[in-house]
């Protein structure tokens, strides 16, 4: 059983890796520098939930409920919301800054992370990592449910969680490929910022419990992905950069 959870696990991963890898063109990133950012942002999920775990130390238990069991977020009274929404919102930051970190402290300064592309790429591997130790929970936690409720996590957590996870640190890393490759270093973090207030806006209509909270998730993750796919496709994202410093200093 536990080798099943851990197959359809990384399902997901697998099927969004094919889907934005075969948007690097040009000198793509080696596969072993890319397992390797996989394996440590799936590691960074164990820090994650030590950081979530000291949080909630901070805010009431019922805050703390409303965001673990969102079915009862509508009956909350205005402080418990307002504190249950500051969680929210930590929690994004927190798992952004963890899986962008394991590309910036990781693979940054490797020589072969030498266009803006690759930033995005690693992202994405990061944020797959990610949300594979994230599934391997979700999927233990409904094993001993009906098969219904198991397809139910598995879909939404292929096409909704999964996805997110891939498109917030890919965005992320984008800016951390502009901010590699130009002298504008702030750019880095005007991306983490977006891919904190996505992560939190996804959770927070996620939580609400309401059919049109589903529905927004949904534009919101598509308009999210033909963004960062069209981004991943620029020529400045496909420039090998150090092509064109060494064309420099040839012509000086």
């Amino acid at each position: 059983m536990l080798f099943l959870i851990l197959l359809l696990a990384t399902i997901p991963a697998i099927f969004w890796f094919f889907v934005f890898l075969r948007e690097e063109k040009f000198d793509a990133i080696p596969k072993k520098l890319i397992t390797k950012v996989f394996v440590i942002g799936a590691l960074s999920g164990l820090l994650a939930v030590v950081f979530e775990f000291v949080l909630v130390l901070f805010f009431p238990a019922s805050a703390t409920r409303a965001v673990f069991e969102p079915d009862e977020i509508q009956k909350l009274a205005f402080s418990t919301a307002v504190f249950a929404l500051i969680i929210t919102i930590c929690a994004a930051a927190i798992e952004e800054l963890v899986k962008i970190y394991s590309v910036k402290w990781f693979a940054y300064d490797n020589f072969q992370f030498n266009q803006v592309v690759d930033g995005a790429v690693l992202g994405v591997s990061a944020g797959l990592g990610f949300a594979t130790l994230e599934n391997i929970g979700y999927f233990l936690g409904v094993a001993d449910k009906d098969f219904g409720t198991f397809l139910t996590v598995f879909v939404v957590r292929f096409l909704a969680t999964t996805l997110l996870h891939a498109l917030t640190t890919g965005i992320a890393g984008y800016y951390l490929g502009k901010a590699k490759f130009s002298t504008d270093k702030g750019v880095f973090w005007e991306g983490l910022l977006a891919a904190i207030l996505i992560h939190a806006t996804f959770n927070i209509l996620l939580f609400s419990g309401l059919v049109l909270g589903l529905l927004l998730n949904i534009v919101l993750l598509v308009v999210m992905l033909a963004f960062l796919i069209r981004r991943m496709d620029s020529t400045e994202a496909q420039t090998i950069w150090k092509l064109v410093v060494f064309r420099r200093d040839v012509k000086g």
